[in-house]
C-alpha cells in the first residue's frame, strides 16, 4: 500500500474542510446582536449579493428562529394553516426578486436543519401574518423645513402598536439590503426571514410604513399583501429623482388590489412625502400630502384615523403638542415622545441621500439601537465583507449572551392585539426611554459564516497561508 506523506495528508484534510465551507453564508455580516437564553432581543444585520443569496444568507443566519417562528403558528394555526396557506397562494409577489429572496430563505434554512419541512409559501405565510392575523394601532410623525437645523434637513419616526404575535417576533431584526443588481439599498425593521416591509427606510431617506385603517382581509386572485405593497414602493423605483417618487409610488399602487386596508407612510424627506388610504380588496387613493394649513406644511402625522391633513388626525394630540410647542426638534426628542411600548419603534435622522443616522428599539430592550447608514453599507471591503472575524460554532449559536436577567420581555397575554390602547401622551407610556448602552454582560458579535471561512466563502487567510507554505515545501523536496 502506498504510504501518504504528512503533507499530503494535511492538503486533504483542508480541501474537505473547503469545501465543506456553507457556499452562500460570505453574503452576511452580523454588524451587532444582543439576545438572551430564548433569543430574545436584537440583530443588526447586512445582507449582500443577488435576490436570492440574500435570502440564503438570512435563512443561514437565522435558520433555529425562522423554524421556531413557523411551528409555533403552524400549531397555533391548527387545521386553520391549510386554509390560510392556499389564501396566500393566491396572492401577487410583484416586488423584483422576492420570491427568489424567499427561495433563498428555505435553501439557506435547510442547509442548517436538514430536517426542515417548511417551504416557500410558508416564509409568504409568516411574512403576511399582519395582513390577516392580527392588528393594532400605530403612531407615525415627520418634520423638515423650520422643524430642523443645522446639517439635518428631515426626522421621521414609526412605532409599531402591534401586540406580540409569536415568540419569534421578540427577536428584533435590523437588516440591511446591500443588492448586486442595482436597486436601491434599503433596511427593514421586523423579525427574523422577513422580506415584506412593516417598518423600512430606503436609501433616498423615504420611511415607508403600515397603518391599520379599515383592516378587513378581503383577499382575492392576484391581490397584494399590504406588506407587499409597502416593500414594492419602498425599493421598486427606478433611478430618479427623490421628488418623482411618491407621484411614481401613487401610479403604482393605483394599479394594485391590497387585501388588507391600510394606511401606507410614504415618508420621503423634505416635505416629498404623503400618506396613501388603500381600501380592503380595493386599491390605494391619491396621497395625503402636507397641508399648508397645518404647520405650515412641514409636518406629516399619521395615526389609525382619517384626516385631510388640515389638522391632526384622532388619536394624535399628543404629537400635536410637541410640534405646537415650537421648533427646532431633533432626533432624541423626535424618538422619545413616542416611548417604547410598541412592538418596534425606529426614527431616522436625514442629512442626505445614503447619510443617515437610525435609531430602532424592540419591545422586550431596555437599550436601543443606534447606527449610521455608512456602519450598515460600508464600501471599503472590495470583495464585499471583512475577514472572518474568528466565530465559530455557525450562525445558529452566534451571539447568545446573556441571561434571563436582560430579556425584559413583558410579551404576556396582555399585549396582544393592542388598538388605542397605549397612553397617547408618548412618553409617559413606557417605563423606559432607552440608553446607548446594554446590560453589561452583552457582546458583539461580527460574521456569522463559520467553518473557518471568510467572508467571501474562500478558506480564511491563515488556511490558504498553510496550504501556500504545504505546496511550497513540496515543490522543494521533489
Amino acid at each position: 500500500m502506498q504510504r501518504r506523506s504528512p503533507a499530503f495528508m494535511i492538503l486533504n484534510i483542508l480541501f474537505l474542510s473547503w469545501l465543506s465551507c456553507p457556499v452562500w453564508a460570505q453574503n452576511y455580516e452580523i454588524l451587532e446582536q444582543h439576545l438572551d437564553q430564548d433569543r430574545h432581543g436584537y440583530t443588526v444585520i447586512r445582507v449582500w449579493g443577488s435576490h436570492y443569496e440574500m435570502g440564503h444568507a438570512l435563512g443561514v443566519a437565522f435558520a433555529e428562529d425562522i423554524i421556531s417562528g413557523y411551528s409555533e403558528v403552524k400549531d397555533d394555526l391548527g387545521a386553520v394553516y391549510n386554509t390560510v396557506r392556499s389564501t396566500i397562494s393566491n396572492t401577487a409577489w410583484v416586488p423584483i426578486g422576492i420570491e427568489d429572496e424567499i427561495d433563498g430563505i428555505v435553501a439557506g434554512v435547510s442547509s442548517v436543519l436538514p430536517e426542515s419541512d417548511m417551504d416557500a409559501l410558508d416564509v409568504k405565510v409568516l411574512n403576511t401574518f399582519g395582513d390577516w392575523g392580527y392588528y393594532g394601532g400605530c403612531r407615525s410623525h415627520s418634520c423638515w423645513g423650520d422643524f430642523v437645523s443645522g446639517q439635518t434637513k428631515t426626522l421621521s419616526t414609526r412605532r409599531l402598536d402591534f401586540g406580540t404575535p409569536f415568540d419569534m417576533a421578540l427577536h428584533h431584526v435590523l437588516c440591511a439590503w446591500d443588492p448586486d443588481d442595482g436597486s436601491i439599498r434599503w433596511v427593514n425593521m421586523a423579525w427574523p426571514g422577513y422580506v415584506a416591509v412593516v417598518t423600512g427606510i430606503n436609501a433616498k431617506g423615504t420611511l415607508v410604513s403600515l397603518h391599520d385603517y379599515g383592516s378587513d382581509f378581503v383577499p382575492s386572485n392576484g391581490a397584494v399583501a399590504r406588506c407587499v405593497a409597502t416593500r414594492y414602493v419602498l425599493t421598486g423605483m427606478n433611478d430618479q429623482p427623490l421628488e418623482d417618487d411618491l407621484s411614481w409610488a401613487e401610479g403604482e399602487l393605483s394599479n394594485m388590489t391590497v387585501a388588507t386596508g391600510t394606511f401606507i407612510n410614504y415618508y420621503a424627506p423634505e416635505g416629498y412625502g404623503g400618506v396613501f388610504t388603500c381600501s380592503s380588496g380595493g386599491s390605494c387613493g391619491s396621497a395625503r400630502i402636507p397641508q399648508s394649513e397645518y404647520m405650515g406644511a412641514e409636518v406629516l402625522i399619521t395615526t389609525n384615523n382619517q384626516t385631510d391633513g388640515t389638522d391632526v388626525p384622532g388619536g394624535g394630540g399628543f404629537m400635536d403638542d410637541y410640534y405646537q410647542a415650537g421648533a427646532p426638534k431633533d432626533l432624541a426628542g423626535h424618538f422619545d415622545l413616542m416611548g417604547t411600548s410598541g412592538l418596534h419603534l425606529m426614527s431616522v435622522e436625514y442629512r442626505g441621500e445614503e447619510n443617515m443616522t437610525i435609531w430602532a428599539h424592540g419591545r422586550g430592550r431596555a437599550d436601543r439601537i443606534e447606527v449610521e447608514w455608512s456602519d450598515l453599507f460600508s464600501d471599503v471591503y472590495p470583495d464585499g465583507g471583512p475577514v472572518d472575524a474568528g466565530v465559530d460554532g455557525g450562525p445558529a449559536d452566534a451571539g447568545v449572551d446573556g441571561g434571563p436577567a436582560d430579556a425584559l420581555v413583558d410579551g404576556g397575554p396582555a399585549d396582544s392585539g393592542v388598538d388605542g390602547g397605549l397612553p397617547d401622551d408618548g412618553g409617559s407610556d413606557s417605563g423606559t426611554t432607552g440608553d446607548s448602552t446594554g446590560p453589561a454582560d452583552e457582546g458583539t458579535v461580527e460574521n456569522g459564516s463559520g467553518c473557518g471561512c471568510s467572508s467571501s466563502g474562500r478558506p480564511a487567510a491563515g488556511l490558504l497561508g498553510l496550504l501556500g507554505v504545504i505546496l511550497l515545501s513540496r515543490r522543494r523536496l521533489h
